[in-house]
């Protein structure tokens, strides 16, 4: 039975419309952008709209009848989109929250870069340069203070009509704005939106192509991978892959420049071990968000 993922209440709040997948240790979000991943005291100086987090928790909460509010288990920066976890209780947090930190949950991106095909040495690597940070600041370094930082990337297209390619990411550390530091400064092919690490403007081909919004940076976070176990059965541990659809403007764009997307970034995807799947019955577990109607 999935009784696990079923709403507590017809009428879903407006952040809880962005849970992709539930089942009865987590619930997994598609994050939109400008989204601060941790709540805050409310204040009299602070814009209603910087921090809309705890709403986020509390909605949850209503919608899939909760105990107490979910627990975040790790956070994506502000300008990032994609797959968020959200654990149901304190033990299930505990537990994923041990995956992270071991580094068993593997994180997929996806990220719209500026620089054609030719700006790439091949069609995939690594990027290991450390990262220093000092007030504040984040920077490729080298000296003892410097933390290791590990990135592998490949290149899925390039645009045939402007310097745009789109890149797969795999982060395996997660240091603040490690995937935005080793494209820019490593790579040299920034985010496309990434003002802080950008050295230079953005082409004229890019803007005659398509409208680029503000404050916006296309950086997604395509997929999450954990350990999951079954409770019965000869193979009780299997990988369940949840992936979260791009948005409109990211996929907008992609196709203004040319870039063709596979359908499991576009509409997401729900998998284990590989091979997709409508739910998870070992554990009371189903996709949520409705499939989009494909297009000719």
């Amino acid at each position: 039975m999935l009784q696990a993922l079923k709403p507590a209440r017809t009428g879903t709040p407006y952040w809880a419309r962005n849970v992709l997948y539930a089942d009865r240790s987590i619930i997994v979000l598609n994050k939109p952008a400008g989204l601060v991943c941790q709540g805050s005291e409310a204040s009299e100086n602070k814009p209603q709209d910087v921090d809309k987090f705890n709403d986020l928790l509390r909605d949850v909460k209503d919608t899939f009848a909760l105990e107490s509010l979910p627990y975040p288990v790790h956070r994506l920066d502000k300008a990032t989109t994609g797959t968020l976890l959200l654990a149901r209780n304190s033990s299930a947090a505990r537990q994923f929250s041990q995956q992270f930190q071991s580094r068993v949950v593997e994180k997929t991106y996806l990220a719209l870069v500026r620089g054609g095909e030719k700006s790439f040495p091949t069609r995939s690597g690594e990027i290991r340069d450390a990262l220093e940070f000092n007030d504040g600041r984040v920077s490729i370094g080298e000296s003892c203070a410097a933390k290791f930082a590990a990135t592998d990337w490949e290149l899925i297209a390039s645009s045939p009509i402007a310097p745009l390619s789109l890149l797969r990411l795999t982060l395996h550390t997660g240091l603040k704005h490690q995937l935005r530091i080793h494209l820019a400064n490593s790579l040299h092919t920034p985010i496309l939106g990434d003002n802080l690490y950008a050295r230079s403007s953005i082409s004229e081909k890019i803007a005659k192509i398509t409208r680029l919004p503000e404050k916006r940076m296309f950086l997604h976070a395509a997929q999450l991978t954990l350990s999951r176990y079954r409770k019965t059965g000869p193979n009780k541990h299997f990988r369940l892959r949840i992936g979260a659809p791009i948005p409109k403007d990211f996929l907008t764009i992609c196709r203004d420049a040319g870039i063709s997307l596979d359908r499991i970034y576009v509409d997401g995807d729900l998998s284990i071990d590989g091979q997709h799947v409508d739910n998870v019955p070992d554990l009371e577990g189903r996709w949520l968000r409705k499939p989009s109607v494909l297009r000719s």
